[in-house]
C-alpha cells in the first residue's frame, strides 16, 4: 500500500475512534444546530466541563469542530455535519440488521420446525 494511503486509512481510522463515545455524539448532535460554549454543552448532556472539554478536544483534533474563542469562553461549531448523515446511515443499517436477526428463528429452531 502506498504511505498516501495509509495516512488516509489512519485519518479515517482516527476519526472513527472519535466517534466511538456516546457523548461526543451527543455533542456533534447539538453543534449541528449552533454554536455552544463548553459549559453550556457540558450542563445539557449532564457532565462536567473537564470531561466535555476533553471530549471537544478530540473531535478538533480529528477535525470535526473548531473551535472559537473569546476570553476565556471557548466556542465550539461543526465543520462536517455530514459525518451526522453517515451515523444516522449506520445506524439505520444496524437497526435493520438486527431487527432481521431477531426476527430470524435460529437455525435449531428452524431444524425444530421440520
Amino acid at each position: 500500500m502506498e504511505e498516501g494511503s495509509d495516512r488516509r486509512y489512519t485519518l479515517r481510522a482516527d476519526m472513527f475512534r472519535a466517534l466511538a463515545h456516546p457523548v461526543r455524539i451527543q455533542m456533534l448532535e447539538k453543534l449541528r444546530d449552533r454554536t455552544w460554549c463548553v459549559c453550556e454543552l457540558a450542563s445539557e448532556l449532564g457532565v462536567e466541563k473537564s470531561v466535555a472539554s476533553k471530549h471537544l478536544s478530540l473531535l478538533r483534533n480529528v477535525g470535526l469542530v473548531e473551535d472559537t474563542r473569546r476570553g476565556t469562553l471557548v466556542e465550539y461549531r461543526l465543520v462536517a455535519p455530514c459525518i451526522l448523515d453517515m451515523s444516522a446511515c449506520a445506524e439505520t443499517a444496524v437497526r435493520a440488521n438486527l431487527r432481521r436477526r431477531l426476527e430470524t428463528p435460529p437455525a435449531e429452531a428452524q431444524l425444530a420446525i421440520r
